[in-house]
């Protein structure tokens, strides 16, 4: 599964109501969800390939990151 890279949108974290950017994808089933940037950006920096994989947020029964779903056009 792939989801591609959409744009970045800023919310307000209810807790500390500090602005936070998300990094929006559309999932190729058609779905679309977001991710926090800083952690798109982190996990980029530590992968040599440029590959970031996250769970799959539309399949529950996937429970790694390996088998999730990987992020493109980032």
């Amino acid at each position: 599964m792939e989801a591609k890279f959409v744009t970045e949108i800023t919310v307000t974290d209810p807790d500390s109501n500090a602005p936070v950017e998300l990094a929006v994808f559309k999932h190729e089933n058609g779905g679309m969800f977001a991710i926090d940037s800083s952690y798109v950006d982190q996990e980029l920096e530590e992968d040599e390939f440029g590959d970031i994989y996250v769970p799959d947020p539309f399949d529950d029964t996937v429970l790694t990151k390996v088998d999730g779903v990987r992020l493109t056009d980032l």
